[in-house]
């Protein structure tokens, strides 16, 4: 399936000789740390506080991924030129970018890096440490920090520090926590894993006291360093939505998952927030002192909020209580809940003509595809679903094979497209394919999961499956969005 756009280079900005500042190196491993590390040269708050205070001049390598595009928006904002790198093709993030003109060169060679970059970022994309652009920094004195470092000295330069952690739904938790409080006049700092939500950017640098992060358990550069991303938050508050298993390229399991979660508790400075209806992570909070969390989801108090679902409402009473137990009052949090329309990718809505309705969503695990098929059908029950669902990475579609076909079997069709693998699975070659999950679900007797190779063939079947009245969604972590303009031609086609 093809879905790239591709856009043309860009040419390296000429810039004055290197500041030939000096590279800290070499920091040890921690053996008591029960996720494996290489040595990476992780540095003292004190140094990475530094580094990042004199960089001025910025170098972020995969540039275009939400939580990094978000990063260069709001480094931006504190004053630093940022320039970074990626591939040529067009992401949702790529509008924010060109928007803030922040130069975005294609490909990672080494020369794109201009002589003055004092501070070179990066991520476990793109082969994360070995990148040739990250070896170059670190061979030639200039500073590099990973994206979890950076997030965790922006965080420790407020006052009040909030995290949103979980497997589903802290994207839309963090994001109305974050409008909540741009609402409510704080100006806050936030990075939330979206490019946008209602019609703020997903990164910006406030002159608040808060800082408001979604913390990510995924690993920090895998195979290389394991160690999850929000081990280097310690926040003063945290919302955790649930925990499940997810990233299975890096976690063994459930009780593996649940480990890093109760390493990350203990860093939480202040007060947890939980959602007592997810079993999984009432067993994790069996470790945790009572007094250090509290409980949301039991009283569901009466209030509106603007997108639908019931997960998303049960998160929002976190938020909720945690405005509250800030000083807020419920009658001040009444009017951003109302108008909070959602973060990109969630439950967003991309067209309606000819009485069908074209949704857009992020789901990309079987829980969150069940969530979002249960959402629709509460808000359109005498409509027909039909869902062309793009499954991401071979290793969570392999393990998760059983839970994604009943899923998908929720919807009235189901349409799967080519698996969106990650660049390292693509080097160790495809094991698992849609067609495979097709003939699983068939085995189990499950009639309405087709897959498809190509565009022309998933557009030929949906012209025979579409009627007006029924709701069409894409969804997946991948590219499959894009494929909106030829599914609006489908739509405007139907009988």
């Amino acid at each position: 399936m093809k879905l790239k756009i591709s856009q043309a280079k860009c040419s390296p900005s000429s810039s004055e000789s290197p500041d030939n500042l000096p590279q800290p190196r070499g920091g040890t491993e921690d053996h008591s740390n029960p996720y494996k590390s290489v040595g990476y040269p992780w540095r003292s708050d004190d140094t990475i506080y530094i580094m990042l205070n004199e960089a001025r001049n910025v170098f972020i390598v995969g540039i275009k991924g939400v939580g990094m595009a978000n990063l260069a928006l709001i480094l931006k904002k504190m004053g630093k030129s940022v320039v970074g790198s990626d591939t040529d093709e067009e992401f949702i993030t790529s509008e924010n970018l060109k928007r803030n003109n922040i130069t975005t060169f294609v490909g990672f060679n080494t020369s794109f890096i201009p002589s003055n970059t004092d501070l070179l970022i990066y991520s476990a994309a793109h082969r994360g440490i070995e990148n040739p652009q990250v070896q170059f920094a670190l061979q030639n004195n200039i500073r590099v920090l990973h994206q979890a470092e950076v997030l965790a000295q922006l965080m420790d330069m407020h006052e009040i520090k909030i995290a949103v952690c979980g497997s589903h739904g802290k994207t839309t938790t963090s994001a109305l926590l974050a409008y909540c409080l741009k609402q409510l006049g704080q100006n806050p700092t936030y990075m939330v894993g979206t490019s946008s939500f209602n019609s703020f950017p997903g990164g910006d640098y406030g002159d608040g006291k808060y800082i408001v992060v979604e913390a990510d358990e995924y690993a920090i550069d895998p195979p290389r360093d394991t160690t999850p991303k929000f081990h280097k938050l310690r926040p003063d508050y945290v919302i955790c939505t649930n925990i499940d298993f997810d990233h299975p390229d890096v976690f063994k399991d459930l009780d593996d998952v649940k480990k890093a979660f109760t390493v990350f508790f203990d860093n939480v400075n202040t007060r947890i927030y939980a959602c007592e209806k997810d079993k999984s992570l009432m067993s994790v909070l069996a470790t945790v002192p009572k007094e250090k969390y509290t409980l949301y989801g039991q009283h569901d108090k009466d209030f509106e909020i603007g997108i639908p679902g019931a997960k998303n409402r049960l998160n929002a009473l976190g938020v909720r209580q945690l405005l509250i137990d800030l000083g807020f009052k419920d009658d001040e949090i009444v009017v951003p809940f109302k108008n909070f329309t959602g973060a990109k990718r969630r439950f967003e809505q991309v067209a309606y003509e000819n009485d069908i309705y074209l949704f857009d969503d992020y789901a990309h695990h079987p829980n969150e595809i069940r969530a979002t098929i249960e959402a629709a059908r509460s808000r359109f029950n005498d409509r027909r679903i039909i869902v062309i669902f793009q499954p991401h990475t071979y290793t969570r579609t392999a393990a998760l094979r059983q839970d994604f076909v009943h899923s998908l079997a929720k919807a009235d069709v189901s349409f799967v497209a080519p698996i969106f693998a990650s660049a390292r699975e693509k080097e160790n070659g495809q094991t698992i394919t849609s067609r495979d999950l097709e003939q699983y679900a068939h085995e189990q007797g499950i009639e309405n999961i087709h897959s498809f190779e190509t565009q022309e063939e998933l557009f030929g079947k949906l012209q025979q499956n579409l009627h007006p009245g029924d709701i069409i969604f894409t969804m997946g972590a991948g590219d499959i969005y894009k494929l909106k303009s030829d599914i609006i031609e489908v739509i405007r086609k139907a009988k």
